[in-house]
């Protein structure tokens, strides 16, 4: 067996293989400084496998951690993923490839491996809502990045004064808000709606080939419930099914 870590900003994520089929999952929200509980809360169940593969866009204390955690408990060294400026037919944009998040990197190699015949908007929804842009053949474009619905929500808070409001769920479209909590939280959900509309319809006009958008992440529930957004595939391991396939492929 071969376990497969996603290690967000908000939340690990993991995928554990065998024979290339995913036969458990699991997640779980964290803090820094109780990574060490968020593993055992993850891992301590489960068999000891014979390889593990992560990424880890968190930061080198929560990659330790983990490398920590996987020696105490299973004697195991972890293999992290590292962004490439190539992989097979897939060309990298960046001129520092170490720039983009290695989370992303993952997700297009396996949006591209699942469709090879179309060209791909590929988005992660997460702490951050990253998009890449992928032309059929393989050649990345780049890609943006919006923030997250909680980081709007916390900077707007944060910096206005006399706003007092809750996160909420996205609203009725048809509804106009009568007071500030709802007025807060809808013009997020519909700036946030409206964002990745245009940059999908922008990307359809960059591309070379009929575009899929592909979409993964935590928030990607929610953006997928927004009234009149472009239809969009969910693939909620693309991460992880990413990974997996480098590393395999690299004889990891």
């Amino acid at each position: 067996m071969i376990l497969t870590v996603d290690i967000g900003n908000s939340r690990i994520k993991y995928a554990l293989w065998q024979a290339d089929e995913i036969i458990a999952r699991g997640a779980a929200s964290y803090v820094a400084s109780g990574c060490a509980n968020a593993f055992e809360e993850l891992f301590a169940a489960l068999e000891k496998p014979e390889r593990i593969y992560a990424v880890c866009v968190a930061g080198e204390e929560l990659s330790q951690g983990l490398s920590k955690w996987s020696r105490q408990h299973w004697q195991l060294d972890v293999a992290f993923l590292k962004t490439e400026k190539q992989f097979d037919n897939i060309v990298h944009a960046y001129k520092d490839p170490a720039q983009h998040g290695v989370d992303r990197w993952a997700a297009v190699v396996a949006a591209q491996q699942k469709f090879p015949d179309s060209s791909l908007c590929v988005i992660n929804a997460g702490t951050a809502i990253a998009f890449d842009l992928i032309e059929k053949g393989g050649r990345h474009l780049g890609g943006y990045i919006l923030p997250s619905y909680v980081t709007m929500h916390r900077a707007l808070l944060a910096d206005v004064a006399n706003i007092k409001s809750a996160p909420g769920v996205p609203l009725d479209g048809d509804h106009v808000p009568d007071n500030t909590k709802d007025a807060v939280n809808q013009g997020l959900h519909k700036l946030l709606q409206a964002g990745v509309r245009e940059i999908c319809q922008y990307a359809e006009k960059k591309m070379d080939a009929p575009m899929q958008i592909i979409i993964s992440g935590g928030f990607a529930e929610t953006l997928l419930a927004y009234p009149r957004m472009p239809v969009m595939q969910y693939e909620p391991d693309l991460v992880l099914q990413g990974l997996y396939s480098m590393m395999k492929q690299g004889g990891r």
